[in-house]
């Protein structure tokens, strides 16, 4: 069923690219999903660090892809790419540099959070990356915090965005990755994986 749903979803993704008519700036895809499904292609887990194969992993397994696929959703989303995950997962003790291996490792240490089943961590996770409204970047840097989807706060210092963990190294908004439209939402790239507890 999901991938009955992904193969759709990249294909809808893919046919909005390819319409698009040349110098067409302003074309986006309709929703945040279809815009991560876009920005990642359609080859899974690979060697491509600035795309988002591992967030899209995260959002199926979670089951959120439903509300992230409504073009109405006026929702902001804060998108480690796969380079923040590795980096994250390396800040947690990983060694490896793969986008596989950081998967693997980050499934362990969730499911060790959630005493043996990690999605109910990894939705939280997931939903402190959310938030109302389509704030723009200016809207953001302009915040002294931003509340999210899972009703925590995350402070905003300059680009650097300031989780609840702290013994592990804040994500920072990524310059070359902010304000990307996607339906009636917003997305800004971030260099690492915003952390809603403090990790024991």
């Amino acid at each position: 069923m999901r991938t009955k749903f992904l193969a759709t979803m990249m294909i809808g993704a893919l046919s909005v690219a390819l319409a698009a008519p040349a110098g067409a700036s302003e074309q986006r895809p309709p929703t945040i999903a279809a815009a991560v499904i876009a920005a990642s292609g359609t080859g899974g887990l690979d060697t491509n660090s600035n795309d988002y194969d591992i967030l899209l992993k995260a959002v199926l397994a979670t089951k959120l892809d439903g509300a992230l696929s409504d073009p109405a959703a006026k929702l902001t989303v804060f998108a480690p790419n796969d380079k923040a995950f590795i980096r994250t997962a390396r800040d947690l003790g990983y060694t490896g540099s793969s986008e596989q291996g950081a998967w693997d490792f980050l499934v362990v240490a969730l499911t060790n959070l959630g005493h043996g089943d990690p999605i109910p961590v990894l939705k939280n996770i997931l939903l402190y990356h959310v938030a109302a409204g389509r704030l723009s970047s200016s809207t953001v840097l302009h915040k002294s915090s931003v509340k999210t989807l899972l009703g925590e706060r995350f402070k905003v210092d300059g680009i650097k965005l300031l989780d609840k963990d702290p013994d592990i190294r804040n994500p920072r908004l990524n310059l070359e990755a902010l304000d990307m439209r996607a339906g009636a939402g917003v997305i800004h790239g971030i260099t690492r994986v915003l952390i809603p507890i403090n990790i024991p």
